[in-house]
């Protein structure tokens, strides 16, 4: 069987994927309500999904957390002296005294993240995401093809992988 790969305008999400029925009928037999999934499989398709639908419904704001960190330009007083030597409020922290700083996925996305990288065959697409959500995240909000694409791809790998592996049991289920 040969792989397949959705085009720019192909998406999971708009139920268009290049393998939607596929993965249908993959999410409806082996996803659960809640919980993780007892099989490799399904721990794929609900990894994935989930981190899918959290960028189009959230903008990924579940997934990442930033770092706040000290403002250097006040030193982390929240003033600053204007030219007149007036005190006023930090031009860049805006008294708050804490800037962002780094972005990080949060723990329970990084568990999903970490399973894909640990099961599905091409690890790579999971790092391009994962690297896109940490260092390239912004805008959020923008939903382009080509940020929607990177969740189309790991989707099409994870359903090629479920179409020609065999289903074993998910070593991280807890009943």
């Amino acid at each position: 069987m040969k792989k397949k790969n959705c085009t720019l305008k192909q998406h999971y999400w708009g139920s268009t994927g290049v393998y939607q029925q596929e993965w249908d009928k993959l999410y409806e037999s082996l996803v659960p309500a809640s919980d993780n999934a007892p099989t490799i499989q399904g721990e794929l398709v609900r990894c994935i999904s989930r981190l899918y639908y959290d960028y189009c419904n959230n903008g990924n704001c579940n997934v990442l957390d930033i770092t706040m960190e000290d403002c250097d330009e006040c030193d982390g007083s929240g003033y600053e002296e204007d030219n007149d030597g007036e005190t006023q409020d930090c031009q860049w922290c805006g008294g708050d005294c804490r800037v962002e700083g780094d972005a990080y996925i949060t723990d329970y996305y990084k568990e999903m993240i970490d399973f894909l990288k640990e099961y599905l065959i091409e690890k790579e697409l999971v790092s391009q995401l994962e690297n896109w959500m940490v260092n390239d995240y912004s805008p959020r909000y923008s939903f382009s093809d080509e940020q929607m694409n990177l969740y189309d791809k790991v989707s099409d790998a994870v359903v090629y992988q479920c179409l020609t592996t065999e289903n074993k049991p998910n070593p991280k289920f807890k009943k």
